[in-house]
Order: structure tokens, then C-alpha cells, then sequence
């Protein structure tokens, strides 16, 4: 007798592309059986005419614990998030570890160690455009040794967010990275976008320290009328040898900080954006498209309040996530209820709608690969993104024909409005969100290297 059978749906297997029609069996929090039933459980859920496969897992996102940033993703169908992104991440990854499983979390965390905004600022970097010094380096060298042993999943850059970095500084942390066999995840953001040079610069690290390379929101760095060269560019790495794979959002449009030095006027400048192109996306100022005016008024009076840059072609994001080695990502943040960017509730369902019911770029089997397998292959995450006996029960149920994302951007909708077509979701066998409704907010547990 199973703890939990779901019963009747079409179970795909990321790993051998197939669908079959089987019950799930799921004992202590496992996967225990994949059979045809009827299979014997205390509980039986009837999955027919749904889809049944290992849980989402998001490979770009700044969760970092929040709980209501974390449920945003339960109910779009992620059951693991990788934080610390962007060279940004909590300071100390022990005490984060330790803390998140004492109190639990709603979906599974993985975390990378930051460089940009995290190592940097631990050595006294305050500066983003003053480069480190040996010294630094190795200080920096020996804080991302410690984040390795307490588990961090890789090393994070966002040098966009740090001009004055080096590649002195660079390139002995990630051969450090490449020597434990962890991933280096690069936002090259606007280092600079329109000639390509960031993402060579990304090429030329993976080169020289060998590392497995994770371009991050590459449709946010490249759809901006380059994504097809800066694509031909991966190909020609992978071609000679270097493992590089690439994440990508379902929007052209980005938002970070905005006293970040993405938005200082030389770097604005370099890339082409104008102050029309940038909505706040957080605080009283939310919804309203700057001005100089006040453009000059929230960097210096609501300094922690997030933008939104509306930019790109849309084809971009389909032509990007097409490439073999794409994997979709949210690029959620915390954020209160009504603010933010529509990505941190729409993204996966409004992937799934599009890449497969709407345009039919991928079968539904590629795309479940590239949202389960791939990034747990990607990242080093044991045990989860399989539908196999023995994996872990991290698993989605959803209705092929009615799954569709709700959210729109803020001032034009609600960027937090829910997805529709997620029935269930379960994290280590534990039913988490069923119809809608959260059953269970403390499932997730960290998962450390």
C-alpha cells in the first residue's frame, strides 16, 4: 500500500523523451513505483487527461527564502529553486542552510555563492567599479572555498553589477568552481549587450579554467537583435570543447535594482536605453515611466525600489529557447504583493503555453526535459527532475489544454495573478498546493552540493 498513488495520467520521462499512460506510486517520499494500475494507495489521485512529471526546477532565481516569493513559484509548479544568482547571495550559505531546513521552506533550495554583490562586498569591494587586489583575491578565493564545503551548487558572477572586476579577480575563482566540479553561473548583463563582447568575455573564462558554463537570462542579455550571432558563438565554444548551456525568461523585458550600476547614464548609454524604456516596478512610483525628473528622484530618495527596462523582440525568446541547450528560468525576486515583474508567477505556465500548445517549437517532452533533467543535470542536483523509482517525489500535475500564465506587468495588471492548469504539486511526496490551495508551506529542504 503506496503512501500516495496518482492514478491515470500521461507520465512523461524527461530522460527517455516518452509518455506513457501509468500510475505513480509514491512511498516515503519517493518515488516508489511507475506502473500500469491500478496501483493500491491511502491516497489515490485521478491525474487522467493530465500530465505527470518531475516538478520544475528554476535555475536562475533570487528567492533566497523569501516565503512569499517562494510560494509565487509553488503555484506556477517549480518545486526547486537556484538562488544566489547575479554574483548576489546570502553571506553566509552555512547559517542560510541550517536556518531554511530548521524551519523548512516551501519548495527546495539550491543556492550559488555571489561574487559581484556578495564576495566583493565581504572583502570591503563597496565600490563597484574599483577592481580587488591580490589580496582581496585571495581572501575572496578562501571565502568561496568555505561556501563550497556548506554546499553551495556553484559560483555566481553578474559583472554588469561590478565594472571595475578583473579578470585577475575572475579567473581564480572560477577555476576554483571548475576544480570542485561546481557550475559558474554568469550574468554578463550589459557588459555590453549590442557587440557581443560580454558574452566572449564569458567564452574566454570558460576557456581558460575549464569550467561548466551557465549563461544566465540570455534572452535579457542578447534578444535585442543579436540572439541568433551570440547563439552561433555558444555553438562554435561547444564545437571546440567547452561546456556551455544557457538559461533564458519568457520576456524581453528585465528588472533589477534600480541604484544598480546598470542603470548609471554611461552604461544606460553603451546599451542603447533610453529613460521611456524604464517603468518602476516597486514603491510609490510604481507603474510610472521615468522622466529625468524622476529618473534623478528614486536613485536617490528610494534607492531600493526595482525597474523594469522594456526592450527586445519577442520572436528572440522563442528562437533562444529553441536552442537544444535552453532551459527556462524565472529571474524571481521578493517582492510585495502587486509589485514586480510578471515572471515571478507566469513564467513556467506561460513557457509550456507557448513554446508547445500555442506554437508547437517543442513537443511536450523536450519541454519538460528542459525545465526538469537538464537543469538538474546542469546544476548537480541528485535525485531530483527524474521520473524514476527511487528519485524523489517532486512532482507536478497539470491539464495540457488549460495551462496558461494570468500575470501582466505592473500598472498595465497584476504581475502576482496565479496560473491556471497547475492541479498538484508535490515536494517529497508531500502534497504542497492542490487545486490552488497551499496545503503545505514548510516541504522544502535545501539542497546542497
Amino acid at each position: 500500500m503506496f503512501d500516495t498513488v496518482i492514478s491515470g495520467g500521461c507520465v512523461v520521462d524527461p530522460r527517455a523523451l516518452s509518455n506513457r499512460l501509468l500510475d505513480v506510486g509514491i512511498q516515503d517520499g519517493k518515488i516508489a513505483a511507475i506502473a500500469r494500475g491500478p496501483l493500491p494507495g491511502r491516497e489515490v489521485i485521478d491525474a487522467t487527461g493530465r500530465i505527470v512529471c518531475p516538478g520544475f526546477i528554476d535555475v536562475h532565481g533570487h528567492l533566497d527564502g523569501d516565503a512569499y516569493a517562494g510560494e509565487l513559484s509553488l503555484r506556477q509548479g517549480i518545486t526547486t529553486t537556484v538562488g544566489g544568482n547575479c554574483g548576489f547571495s546570502p553571506c553566509d550559505l552555512e547559517a542560510f542552510f541550517r536556518r531554511e531546513d530548521e524551519r523548512g521552506y516551501i519548495i527546495r533550495q539550491a543556492e550559488m555563492v555571489g561574487h559581484s554583490g556578495t564576495l566583493r562586498n565581504l572583502v570591503g569591494l563597496t565600490d563597484t567599479r574599483t577592481p580587488a587586489s591580490p589580496e582581496q583575491i585571495e581572501r575572496m578565493c578562501a571565502l568561496l572555498e568555505r561556501a563550497f564545503d556548506a554546499g553551495a551548487c556553484g559560483l555566481s558572477l553578474g559583472l554588469g553589477y561590478a565594472p571595475g572586476s578583473s579578470m585577475d579577480e575572475v579567473l581564480p575563482l572560477c577555476q576554483i568552481a571548475a576544480a570542485r566540479g561546481r557550475v559558474v553561473s554568469i550574468d554578463t548583463h550589459m557588459r555590453t549587450q549590442t557587440d557581443l563582447y560580454s558574452l566572449v568575455e564569458a567564452v574566454s573564462i570558460a576557456r581558460a579554467t575549464g569550467a561548466r558554463m551557465l549563461i544566465s537570462h540570455f534572452v535579457y542579455q542578447y534578444g535585442v537583435g543579436v540572439e541568433d550571432e551570440a547563439m552561433a558563438l555558444v555553438d562554435c565554444a561547444r564545437r571546440a570543447g567547452l561546456d556551455i548551456r544557457l538559461d533564458s525568461g519568457m520576456y524581453t523585458d528585465w528588472a533589477t535594482g534600480i541604484s544598480t550600476a546598470l542603470f548609471d547614464r554611461d552604461i544606460m548609454e553603451d546599451n542603447n536605453i533610453e529613460l521611456w524604456h524604464i517603468r518602476m516596478a516597486t514603491g510609490e512610483h510604481r507603474g510610472q515611466v521615468l522622466d529625468e525628473a524622476l529618473y534623478e528622484h528614486v536613485r536617490r530618495e528610494h534607492a531600493g525600489d526595482s525597474a523594469i527596462v522594456f526592450t527586445g523582440d519577442e520572436e528572440a525568446i522563442y528562437r533562444i529557447l529553441r536552442h537544444p541547450l535552453a532551459m527556462p528560468s524565472t529571474d524571481a525576486g521578493a517582492y510585495r504583493p502587486g509589485e514586480g515583474h510578471p515572471q515571478i508567477a507566469g513564467s513556467f505556465p506561460r513557457y509550456l503555453r507557448k513554446m508547445v500548445v500555442e506554437r508547437g517549437d517543442l513537443t511536450w517532452e523536450e519541454a519538460i526535459f528542459r525545465a526538469t533533467l537538464l537543469p538538474a543535470q546542469t546544476i548537480g542536483l541528485p535525485g531530483v527532475g527524474r521520473m524514476e523509482v527511487g528519485a524523489d517525489a517532486d512532482l507536478v500535475v497539470f491539464d495540457p489544454q488549460t495551462i496558461r500564465d494570468r500575470a501582466t506587468f505592473v500598472g498595465l495588471g497584476r504581475p502576482n495573478a496565479s496560473p491556471e492548469g497547475i492541479d498538484h504539486v508535490f515536494i517529497g511526496g508531500v502534497r504542497a498546493l492542490s487545486h490552488g490551495c497551499i496545503r503545505c508551506r514548510t516541504a522544502g529542504r535545501t539542497l546542497r552540493f
